[in-house]
């Protein structure tokens, strides 16, 4: 059977070396938990940049149906204008009023007036849809490129993080080597004080 010096040595290495295993344990389970967080804050920020680049998308088609709707519209109101001036012009002429002076040229003024005012609204209005389609599109671009900057970001707090559990690890394992040494010595002191028994 082991003398008692033997077994302080013994169990003060052995608790030396649990505290070291605990403490490189510790330090994995850190290291795979910020490298765990950051992968899934950069899924998220993907996701996130992927569906907010999909939005720009949606965004700039609107924007280009809008243009499309509007030039109809514009062709439309154009078609309907000048069927307008036709009738105007036949009514004026079955009457007999000359079409070159007075009334009957102020009422084609006035109507070609209020028709090219109308053209230009229903261009004016389509224009400004779809630039603020476009506008948003672009902060919705904007937005997809910080995501994708966060993640990016994110990836120096994870080193840091691993850093951290690396030093916390050695510091944890030199502890305990510490503690194993002063067993030891304490150890040795005792037997030379008490001697082997």
């Amino acid at each position: 059977m082991a003398d008692p010096v033997t077994w302080m040595i013994i169990g003060s290495w052995t608790a030396a070396g649990i505290a070291a295993a605990g403490s490189i344990g510790s330090a994995a389970v850190g290291i795979a938990s910020a490298v765990n967080q950051q992968k899934q804050a950069e899924a998220n920020a993907d996701a996130q940049a992927q569906q907010l680049e999909y939005n720009k998308r949606l965004q700039e088609r609107e924007a280009a149906a809008v243009e499309q709707e509007t030039a109809a519209n514009a062709r439309r109101q154009f078609e309907e204008d000048e069927a307008l001036k036709a009738r105007q012009r036949a009514l004026l002429g079955k009457s007999g009023a000359a079409l070159a002076t007075g009334s009957p040229l102020a009422i084609l003024g006035k109507t070609a007036a209020d028709q090219n005012t109308a053209q230009h609204d229903i261009m004016y209005k389509g224009y400004r849809e779809a630039e603020q389609l476009r506008e948003q599109g672009k902060q919705y671009g904007y937005q997809a490129s910080l995501a994708k900057a966060s993640a990016k970001a994110g990836r120096s707090g994870t080193n840091l993080a691993i850093l951290g559990n690396v030093i916390s690890g050695t510091t944890g394992t030199v502890n305990a080597l510490g503690q194993g040494i002063s067993g030891h010595a304490y150890a040795n002191a005792w037997e030379q004080k008490f001697g082997k028994k």
